[in-house]
């Protein structure tokens, strides 16, 4: 899962990114049931359920004879408020009302042609078998259902026609051979709960016949009437089933190395912009591809990311992801809102490749999510950062390095008073009184992935990945332990590695002390956000206020213009605000009386002043798209009458099509604009008397 993260620009890139191996003593021994699911299904769109019934054969492989069998119901947590999942903590939720509420009910259970007894009971399907399980013997077990969908945003439920079936079925539990118990726990109200086996699932289900399905595995049309459909779904050696449906999806396809991914977008009736849907395919397809190299090839033939309802993030599932709903790209004259609409955009393309990664952790190296989010939720996000770092470069804003500042100890000090930080080794249910989600956020999304970080600087990259793909080899369909991760850390790093990684792993207090930044790599990520935001704000808008800036940060020359028509005091004057601005060594500096016309025509050009104290802006006066006197400001737009005017727009050089022009300009003697703001979509922005302010584009 990938959590959204704050709207405050500084923070966009800070909450974002683990890995390793095993050894025969790291593999969970609760791995002891391979199932095989077949399930007949109707859905029903006027009233939101589901009924059927599913089929599961079961081999007992747990080296002792069982007296009953045990089933996860997690849709029963969406009955009530206190125990429905959240992705960032329970803080700020209504009570539910009848529409938002979901649940199954059990209806019957069969074995062997004969009905057995069952309870249903917090969460939890608990089976008395009719005559004792033996070690290595299969048994068939019928289970009826219905299942009601919750109306809302969460990972399960639906909105308009559009519905996501998420941990929606009786899902046989874990035995744990050490404690001699089934797994029992409750679908977690922080972070995930997913443990289990992988198995084979075989599904028809009758849908309305307009309808668009997607799922674990491979869709095929069985048949048809005129009103409804029925769909075969089929999928093997995959640890759940998820199927994302509606009628208003179209989807984008792309193949990778015999893969092929597909992106389903949700056709918004007068809106048929795909491009978000386009962007989530491409990354995708560059994470598919880029992870299969670092790690180990992916094992399924095929890959699927949903457009959803789905608030607070994006969220993980075998062969299938759920991403959240896509920000509609409408230009708007309000830069808070084109800001959010960048926050989005950023975090859409960071949330596909964060939820791709998953396919390795969690799907295919499979973990009791409850009990180690570590080994899913860090690892993801450090594999994440990692990505970007390899793609983008090392100062990319959703790198490594740039989640360090966020986790200093300064930072995690901040906050100690006013929250309980449980070690990176700490189960989901640790974190329950984080009303929040903050320390989880911190810990298993922050403190995790650096601890990976850690790592890797300690043992250098060859080794590092080594750990990776010998991890992702030897537990590729299995399920994982910390301590089996640790296992093969010792196997390939050595004992006194592995120590110092077991003793972060269990301490309230680890801080990547080794991972400190220099002042250098400080400024360098400065430079580097500041950049990226700029280029957003440009690709989506055309020319902005900072788009020569964004050239000169790229490594273009510009020439400086300044007046030489200024009264002593007003020279000074602006004499300091040029010093602050060309630090930069790709911008030079000439007075108007020096610039030639092959100046004007060669150069990127900051143009200072006015027609009346610049000989460079006088001969260019009919040129620029704002006309200047004394006491009126005009363009096609608008008309200003004010002796105190001053502002800035970007333009095109009128002299060269292929540079730009940044004017500053004032009326006023000594009336400088010196609170410009160029992370903005406008052109120009112009101040009257210091009262007024107006922003826009030509």
């Amino acid at each position: 899962m990938n959590f959204k993260k704050p709207k405050n620009i500084i923070l966009i890139s800070f909450l974002t990114l683990l890995t390793l191996c095993l050894f025969k003593t790291g593999i969970v021994k609760a791995s002891t049931l391979p199932a095989k699911y077949n399930m007949d299904l109707n859905f029903n769109a006027n009233t939101k359920t589901l009924t059927g019934s599913e089929e599961v054969t079961i081999k007992n492989s747990t080296g002792t004879s069982l007296n009953d069998i045990v089933f996860h119901l997690y849709p029963d947590s969406y009955n009530k408020k206190e125990t429905m999942p959240s992705l960032v903590g329970i803080a700020g939720m209504e009570d539910l009302t009848e529409s938002q509420k979901g649940d199954i009910y059990i209806t019957k259970v069969i074995m062997n042609e004969k009905d057995v007894k069952f309870t249903q009971d917090d969460q939890i399907l608990k089976i008395s078998l009719n005559e004792a399980f033996g070690i290595n013997k299969n048994i068939k077990i019928s289970i009826s259902f219905k299942l009601k969908l919750p109306m809302g945003t969460s990972r399960l439920g639906y909105m308009d026609n559009d519905y996501s079936l998420t941990n929606w079925y009786p899902i046989l539990s874990m035995y744990d051979n050490k404690e001699n118990k089934w797994d029992e726990n409750v679908f977690n109200i922080v972070g995930e709960s997913n443990y289990s086996d992988i198995a084979d699932y075989n599904i028809n289900l009758k849908v309305p016949k307009d309808y668009v399905v997607a799922s674990t595995g491979e869709e095929k049309e069985q048949s048809s009437d005129e009103n409804s459909k029925i769909m075969n779904l089929n999928a093997s050696s995959v640890r759940d089933f998820v199927i994302i449906m509606s009628p208003n999806y179209k989807v984008l396809s792309k193949e990778i190395d015999g893969i092929k991914v597909n992106s389903y977008y949700l056709a918004k009736k007068g809106y048929s912009d795909n491009s978000t849907a386009e962007d989530v395919l491409d990354s995708a397809v560059g994470a598919v591809q880029f992870f299969s190299q670092q790690f180990g090839k992916y094992p399924y033939n095929e890959l699927d990311l949903m457009e959803s309802h789905l608030s607070g993030g994006a969220m993980e599932y075998p062969q299938i992801i759920q991403m959240p709903m896509y920000p509609e790209k409408i230009p708007s004259s309000n830069n808070d809102q084109y800001i959010s609409s960048l926050y989005e955009d950023s975090f859409i393309s960071q949330a596909a490749v964060h939820e791709v990664s998953h396919q390795w952790w969690y799907v295919t190296v499979g973990n009791n999510e409850f009990k180690e989010p570590f080994l899913d939720e860090s690892l993801a996000t450090f594999s994440t950062a990692y990505y970007f770092e390899k793609t983008e470069g090392e100062y990319s804003q959703n790198g490594i390095l740039n989640m360090i500042p966020a986790y200093s100890n300064e930072s995690i000090g901040a906050l100690s008073s006013q929250y309980k930080f449980p070690s990176i080794g700490s189960g989901v249910d640790k974190f329950d009184d984080d009303v929040n989600g903050t320390a989880y956020i911190m810990v298993i999304y922050g403190k995790g992935p650096l601890l990976i970080e850690d790592l890797r600087k300690r043992v250098g990259d060859t080794v590092f990945l080594d750990i990776m793909q010998t991890y992702f080899k030897e537990y590729k369909f299995k399920n994982s332990s910390i301590e089996g991760f640790l296992s093969v850390i010792e196997k390939k790093a050595g004992k006194n590695v592995n120590d110092i990684i077991k003793s972060s792993l269990n301490s309230d207090n680890y801080i990547a002390e080794n991972l400190k930044l220099t002042d250098e790599q400080i400024e360098k990520l400065a430079n580097e956000q500041y950049r990226n935001m700029l280029r957003n704000l440009e690709e989506n808008n055309g020319l902005i206020l900072g788009s020569l800036q964004l050239r000169i940060l790229n490594g273009e020359k510009a020439l400086l213009v300044k007046p030489s028509n200024l009264a002593t005091d007003e020279k000074e004057s602006l004499d300091n605000i040029i010093k602050t601005m060309t630090s930069n060594s790709n911008i030079s500096i000439k007075e108007d009386k020096d610039v030639t016309d092959e100046d004007i025509k060669n150069n990127n050009i900051i143009l200072f002043g006015n027609p009346w104290n610049n000989k460079v802006f006088d001969s260019m006066k009919d040129d620029l798209p704002i006309l200047l006197t004394k006491n009126t400001t005009s363009c096609d737009n608008f008309s200003f009458k004010n002796e105190n005017i001053n502002g800035a727009f970007t333009i095109k050089n009128p002299k060269n099509d292929n540079k730009l022009m940044l004017v500053f300009f004032w009326t006023k003697d000594n009336s400088f604009y010196t609170d410009l703001n160029l992370i903005t979509n406008s052109q120009f922005t112009i101040s009257i008397d210091n009262k007024q302010f107006f922003n826009g584009r030509f």
